[in-house]
């Protein structure tokens, strides 16, 4: 009898050891097929890229588009060797590998289930070997627009618009407390370049997305001709008095530039008002949500104290 016993418990404890390897295999494959699943995702163009349902190994080759996933919690896993010239978005991404944004083999390295990158980019073809590839073309879509897609991208589109509805009353509060200070009047952005002075369109960072969209204030007339339908237009320092406005956003490189020494800088109006705000694009430069959040602390701080 206690033979009989022992061997129903030894079938019993083989047969809950098979079960259990059954239902190991059955999670593992589980597991491989969520982590195959794919779903639609709609480009600022209209085509359509199948993506990963919820991809973990995004790679950004460009930094406009690193921010928001950071402010979501999806850090990438490798991001453009160019952030490293930008403190901010340098930081929020610590850990993530650099690669360059034409080094197939440095890209491929990371084992990327997406990549995201600009419409410009002239590797999309050997991207998309690698790895599914959405392009954005910030032509075609503004800031706003931009994080909620991101945000669509890694399933946080939710959170991505409830930081566009606060992004946006944030800005109807701080320009109702400056009230008499901004309203009616008109902004520059500036910065000096290796190919000369440039002023900047109304969505190209460097402040410009907070002053234009958030705060109501604009472009002088003359700027505003020049760089229709561009990103920037080249002025000379001679031409400053026509393309400058009631304030200046001077974009600077921790230093401020040589033609703030020259007479046509400090003869402006702006200038001699007091009326410049200082940005320094080594430290925060972009449109994504973490820059923009500093960049506001900083223009805001300084248009408080103007007079």
């Amino acid at each position: 009898m206690k033979k009989i016993l022992v061997l129903l418990l030894i079938a019993f404890v083989v047969l809950a050891a098979c079960g259990n390897k059954d239902n190991s295999k059955n999670k593992s494959s589980n597991k491989s097929s969520d982590s195959k699943q794919t779903k639609t995702f709609t480009q600022n163009d209209g085509t359509k890229v199948k993506i990963p349902k919820d991809p973990k190994r995004i790679v950004v080759l460009h930094p406009t588009y690193i921010g928001a996933l950071v402010k979501f919690k999806h850090k990438p896993v490798g991001v453009i060797d160019f952030v490293k010239k930008n403190k901010t978005l340098d930081k929020a991404t610590k850990g993530a590998k650099r690669v360059g944004q034409t080094d197939i083999e440095q890209i491929a390295q990371t084992k990327p289930d997406l990549i995201i990158t600009s419409k410009e980019d002239k590797n999309i073809k050997k991207l998309k070997k690698i790895a599914p590839t959405v392009q954005f073309d910030s032509k075609k879509s503004n800031y706003k627009e931009t994080t909620i897609q991101l945000g669509e991208i890694v399933n946080e589109k939710a959170k991505a618009k409830k930081w566009v509805k606060d992004w946006n009353h944030q800005m109807a509060q701080d320009k109702e407390k400056l009230g008499d200070k901004i309203k009616g009047k008109t902004i520059t952005a500036v910065q000096s370049t290796p190919k000369g002075l440039v002023a900047f369109g109304k969505s190209l960072g460097r402040g410009t997305e907070i002053v234009y969209d958030g705060y109501g204030m604009q472009m002088p007339k003359a700027l505003e001709d020049k760089v229709h339908n561009s990103y920037n237009a080249q002025i000379s320092q001679e031409n400053l008095t026509t393309y400058t406005g009631d304030y200046i956003i001077l974009a600077t490189n921790g230093d401020k530039p040589a033609f703030t020494k020259t007479n046509n800088w400090q003869n402006l109006n702006a200038v001699k008002k007091g009326h410049v705000i200082t940005l320094d694009a080594s430290d925060t430069t972009y449109n994504d949500p973490i820059s923009l959040e500093k960049q506001h602390k900083i223009i805001l701080k300084q248009l408080n104290n103007m007079k």
